[in-house]
Parts: C-alpha cells; structure tokens; sequence
C-alpha cells in the first residue's frame, strides 16, 4: 500500500492552486538551467561528494533529477495526447524512487550531465505542445493524477529542494528567484494539506524572499484551495521560505514561528518524507 494518500480518477487530486497556469511551466525551464549550470562547473572528483539525501552522493542524486524529467516528460506528452497515466499507482517515497533512478543505470558525471540535458530538452518540447492542448489536460505525479500544471509544480518543487541538498554540503545557497520559490510553496503547502487529510487552514507569511500564502481546507468535500488570501480563522506560520521549506520536508530547518495546529500540518509532512 502507498505511504502516500492518492488520488486517480474523477477528479484526480482535490487541489486547486490559483495563480497563471503557464508559471510551473517557466519556473521549471529557469530553474532546470540553473541546475545544470552548476553541475557544469562542478569537478568531476566531487561528484562523488555527499548531499543532503543520506543514501546518495551527487551522481545518485542527479540520476534521480534525470529520472524525475524523464517522467515529467512522459505524463505531459500522453496528457497533452488526452491520455492520462497511472504509472505511479502505489507510489513509495523512497523504493520507487530509488527503482526509477536505478532504471537509468550507473553514470559516470559526463553521463548524468547529459542525461540530465536531454531530459530537460525533451520536457521543454512537451511543455510548448502542452500550452496549446491547454494546462487542465489530465497529467501525473506522486499524489495521482492532477491538471498538467500542477505536475510540472511537483517535480518542480522535488528539483528546487535537491538543488539545496546538493548544494549545501559545499557552503553554497542557491539564487532564490521569486518566481519559482512561489510556485514552490504555494504547491508543498496544497500538497502537505491534502496528503495528511488536514483540516486545518493555513495563513503562511514569509520571508527572504516575502510571500504570504493562504491554504483553505473544504472539510465537507476534501477539497484544499492555495491562494494568496487568508481563509478565516487560519492558524499563522512566520519564518524564512527556505526554512519552512526545509521543515516541510524533514530536513533540519531555522527557527520558525507559528501556531501549533499549522506547525503540526508541516512536521506530518516532512515525517512523511523522512519516514
């Protein structure tokens, strides 16, 4: 059974996040290029080197971004072609994770690099023929099935926090652009939501870069709702993005403040991931 609450068929998963649906698509094609910039410049002898991700070093971890493309690539071109995927029925965080990357082999980092470039080239061409069959096409991603733009927002989400746990080991931070990091966050905190059943309505305000995110919980009809105005009565977390970030995905974060009803929605998340 999946670790994960998923959501295929009827309306695939019950969240709604507003915003311009073509901005996952942009937001993944800057970030994705700053990636593979810097595991450009980065020396092959590092390679080896550790992340932030216990079981891989930067070579396994870069397999598993390739992979991530690779399957973003996929579920967006037969989402575009009206036919939506279930390949990820059953999804574990870790073993099916671990199964995916292993698929692409062992690389040397020449290979990962490349791997990792012909991947991105062909999620960009998927991504043009999705702006013309329309971002509502049925797509695919952990948490099921899902309008295509939120699936480009998870894969963009798992891409963003790698880029820190690679980065990180080796006392550099990543450029925040605002763009991405509001993608990014407006999508974790809808998925922490759904995935742990919270009931709990959200009023997020952050800093460095500052964004304030409401995330509206429907009760009655399952239904979780992430915008930029606060629902009534939303419990208040503070604190730097990537701190929030960080804790919502069980890695060790910065001090953060904030009611215990909304810290409780971040810390089920990130034991999820961690678990």
């Amino acid at each position: 059974m999946s670790p994960i609450r998923q959501f295929y068929g009827s309306d695939g998963v019950p969240l709604r996040i507003d915003g311009p649906p073509e901005e996952p698509a942009t937001a993944w094609h800057s970030h994705r290029i700053r990636v593979r910039g810097w595991l450009e410049s980065l020396p092959d002898p590092d390679w080896a080197g550790a992340t932030r991700c216990g079981l891989w070093d930067v070579t396994s971890l870069v397999r598993h971004l390739a992979s991530g493309s690779q399957f973003l690539g996929y579920t967006l071109h037969m989402g575009a072609a009206g036919t939506a995927t279930t390949l990820l029925q059953g999804f574990d965080p870790h073993a099916t994770v671990q199964a995916a990357a292993a698929m692409l082999g062992e690389m040397t980092p020449a290979a990962a690099r490349e791997a990792m470039a012909t991947m991105d080239a062909a999620v960009d061409r998927e991504l043009e023929k999705m702006a013309d069959a329309g971002w509502s096409a049925t797509a695919e991603a952990p948490p099921g099935q899902l309008p295509a733009h939120l699936s480009v927002s998870h894969f963009l989400f798992d891409s963003w926090v790698h880029e820190y746990d690679l980065m990180v080991p080796r006392g550099e931070r990543p450029y925040i652009d605002v763009r991405e990091a509001s993608v990014v966050v407006r999508y974790l905190l809808g998925l922490a939501s759904v995935v742990t059943a919270s009931e709990t309505p959200l009023d997020v305000r952050l800093r460095d870069p500052e964004i304030r995110v409401g995330v509206g919980v429907d009760v009655a009809n399952g239904q979780v709702h992430v915008a930029s105005s606060v629902p009534n009565r939303a419990a208040v977390v503070e604190g730097r993005l990537v701190d929030v970030v960080d804790r919502a995905t069980g890695r060790e974060a910065g001090p953060i403040d904030g009611d215990e009803r909304a810290l409780a929605v971040l810390d089920a998340f990130g034991a999820l991931l961690a678990g």
